[in-house]
């Protein structure tokens, strides 16, 4: 018998491209690998919900300056230069993309300028300069859509922030990463698979369910073999009536008597439902250590049989744990970048985000709390206290009782 085994391929990080017909760089051979990111944060629900939910607890109420009210005046002329659409839209794609990249805005060209506005710039669709001789990326090229770049485009050259006098430039926001001078890869890329093996499960489970066929199946035609286009006209018949709106599941075959037909060997999956139930838990599981998310419950996913409320402690717990080691660090980079571009404009105040947590731990319902323990402590101080009265009170009685049989001795 003669058979070949397929080997799956293993998943690959892109590397950076460089072509010597081209001045920029290349995100992958096909030149598209933000895309393919973009595809599974749409794709893949657990990858959604992490990415969503992390990008707005990074945001959290957004930025204010240290010892000043989010409504003062100088908080609102910060916000001027940087609104909170830009802000999240920033933090969204620095999660999603690995990458981020802001659009600072001068008041003039030339030199003594001043930054008037930081915005938003689409990171995918941009791709850098290949490095000068001191490895600086000085410029980076626009095209809006890259896949459909033709070789008559002309694509728009935008400067890197500090390496020109122009009236806008670009700041990227690229985390260090040995070995990718270009790009970054996402912080969840070893997460990726799983994202794809969620989108793949997902897309099997509603083929199944939307094809009316399930399974493969053979049609045999014992009487003959028609010509090719009436071969085509049948099948298309057949397909038509006997399969869903996905795939075409159905084998139609033309054979001259029965003898010959074709036949097919299924290749079934014991106990599928526990199967793809496994797979689907093991993906999510995978996906969420990928994000380094503490429990799953501050994603808004429930785990395990209690409700909300018996959880709030561990909800509590694993925010604080989860803001201190990932929030807090993606606050840092995006505070660090914007204090860098503001130093232009002179002496910068201390910058912070107001962090959200999960579940509102106010102060009122820690004060509750407080009152609750002390009313508690004082109730145990009165029973302390009656348990010492009762006792005193045994031992007088016993007392007495003592010195009355000694004193009915004596007068008998």
């Amino acid at each position: 018998m003669n058979y070949t085994i397929t080997n799956l391929s293993a998943y690959e990080m892109p590397q950076a491209v460089e072509e010597k017909n081209k001045d920029y760089v290349c995100y992958g051979e096909d030149n598209n690998y933000f895309s393919f990111l973009i595809q599974q944060y749409l794709q893949s629900a657990t990858n959604n919900a992490a990415i969503k939910s992390i990008s707005d607890l990074i945001y959290g109420q957004g930025i204010c300056i240290d010892g000043l009210e989010k409504d003062s005046k100088e908080v609102k002329e910060l916000k001027k230069l940087i609104n909170h659409r830009d802000l999240k839209k920033i933090i969204l794609e620095r999660k999603m993309l690995g990458m981020a990249a802001m659009q600072v805005i001068y008041n003039r060209a030339g030199n003594n300028r001043k930054v008037v506005g930081i915005k938003h710039f689409p990171i995918h669709t941009l791709r850098p300069e290949k490095m000068n001789a001191d490895g600086v990326i000085e410029n980076y090229y626009y095209h809006p859509n890259w896949v459909d770049k033709s070789p008559s485009d002309t694509l728009k050259k935008i400067p890197t922030f500090g390496n020109s006098k122009e009236l806008i430039e670009l700041f990227i926001l690229k985390p260090y990463i040995s070995g990718y001078s270009y790009f970054s890869p996402v912080g969840y890329s070893g997460a990726l698979p799983y994202c794809e093996l969620e989108n793949e499960i997902s897309d099997y489970l509603l083929n199944e369910a939307k094809n009316s066929f399930s399974g493969t199946k053979v049609i045999n035609f014992n009487n003959g073999v028609p010509s090719a286009k009436e071969r085509q006209v049948i099948s298309n018949d057949v397909k038509k009536k006997l399969t869903g709106s996905r795939g075409q599941k159905v084998i139609v075959a033309f054979n001259e008597n029965s003898d010959s037909k074709a036949t097919v060997e299924d290749i079934s999956l014991n106990d599928a439902p526990s199967h793809y139930e496994y797979l689907a838990n093991e993906a999510m599981h995978k996906i969420l250590v990928g994000h380094r998310v503490t429990s799953p419950m501050l994603l808004g996913i429930k785990d395990g049989g209690n409700g909300l409320a018996s959880n709030s402690d561990e909800i509590m717990v694993a925010s604080q744990l989860f803001n201190s080691t990932v929030i807090a660090n993606f606050q840092d980079e995006i505070l660090d970048a914007l204090e860098e571009i503001l130093e232009l404009n002179g002496e910068v105040p201390e910058l912070y985000f107001i962090t959200s947590q999960p579940i509102e731990f106010t102060e009122e319902d820690q004060e509750e709390d407080d009152v609750v323990k002390e009313d508690k402590k004082e109730v145990d101080k009165v029973e302390d206290k009656d348990a010492d009265y009762n006792k005193e009170d045994q031992n007088l009685k016993s007392a007495i009782d003592l010195a009355m049989s000694a004193y009915l001795k004596t007068r008998d």
